[in-house]
């Protein structure tokens, strides 16, 4: 009897146990999806602001135009105001027509001539008016732009200030449960054996993890940058690059490209810090020359999840390498545009 009560409150320990880690996977899965959505809308709203930039820049050069445009124009009819004073103009068209006088077409030269003269006036007049009825238009347009960018601002600061917090509170809740410990006790041990990224990559692949069906699908850009080192060979050097380049030209937060399990989250040998995560579907991320790593191995990620930093200050440039089974791809084949 004293036997089956012991065993009876094992059991509802193990079963409490259970529902207690089911309960936090589920919470920290909700926290990591919320990340995704924020990152993305932040992602999204920053090109925003870019285009409105561009267009805000685009609007500052037609000002400049314009009030180029009407100075000109003030000086020119300042110029023919003072000629038309001194009967310049008058005299010239006088003496022109007085070498006409004998002509049949003296009339219709004098009659031509004058509306010519007067014509090239009124159309100077009127560009003159109209130039200002389009700086009017390009102010105001210029006005809503910049409205339109400070609130874009705005929401973008309260955006990423929302994700720090989310991050933090994954971060906390990581620490209390960790999906694969095994990852972590053989990124301690590969950390040390490994003389390259090859031989590391191999020693920190989970052993047993389940294959899915290769479903066709399009992983994210872990960082929305400009590449400025291309996959393949280089013309230049001749060098073989096994994965491409970013350059950083804001501080940024790099993320998964897919949805998997993180096998190594530390610094490795030049590469600095190295993060390689690992999907069901044989697909190996490697990413590398972040300023810190937010995650630690062992544990989950989503695609699009932010997983480190990037910071333009430090001039850093981040690495990243795809692999299939073991074999190097190119990672644009394999990548949607957000």
């Amino acid at each position: 009897m004293k036997f089956l009560i012991i065993s009876l409150l094992v059991m509802l320990s193990q079963f409490s146990e259970t529902h207690s880690k089911s309960k936090l996977e589920k919470k920290l899965n909700d926290l990591k999806k919320q990340t995704v959505e924020l990152h993305n809308n932040i992602i999204s709203n920053n090109k925003e602001l870019k285009i409105i930039k561009l267009d805000i820049d685009r609007n500052r050069q037609k000002q400049i135009i314009y009030l180029r445009y009407i100075k000109d124009k003030e000086v020119l009819g300042k110029r023919l105001f003072f000629l038309l004073q001194e009967r310049l103009y008058v005299s010239e068209i006088s003496r022109l027509l007085k070498g006409m006088q004998n002509s049949s077409d003296y009339s219709v030269s004098k009659q031509i001539i004058r509306g010519f003269f007067f014509n090239q006036v009124k159309v100077g007049i009127d560009n003159y008016f109209q130039s200002f009825e389009n700086l009017k238009v390009v102010n105001q347009d210029l006005e809503n732009k910049l409205y339109s960018y400070k609130e874009k601002k705005k929401k973008l600061n309260t955006e990423l200030q929302n994700l720090e917090k989310k991050i933090l509170q994954v971060s906390l809740l990581q620490k209390k449960f960790i999906a694969n410990p095994e990852a972590k006790k053989r990124e301690k041990k590969v950390k040390k054996s490994a003389k390259n990224i090859n031989e590391l990559v191999k020693g920190v692949k989970v052993p047993k993890l389940k294959k899915k069906k290769s479903i066709t699908t399009r992983f994210q850009m872990p960082l929305q940058a400009s590449i400025v080192s291309e996959f393949g060979q280089n013309k230049a050097d001749k060098i073989f690059k096994n994965g491409v380049i970013f350059e950083v030209s804001e501080d940024s937060f790099v993320a998964s490209p897919f949805d998997g399990i993180i096998v190594f989250a530390n610094k490795f040998k030049s590469y600095g810090n190295l993060v390689i995560i690992e999907n069901d579907n044989g697909y190996f991320c490697i990413l590398a020359g972040m300023d810190n790593i937010i995650i630690s191995s062992g544990n989950k990620v989503f695609k699009g999840e932010p997983i480190a930093r990037i910071s333009k200050k430090l001039k850093n440039k981040l690495y990243f390498e795809l692999r299939k089974n073991g074999k190097i791809i190119n990672p644009k084949s394999k990548v949607e545009i957000l």
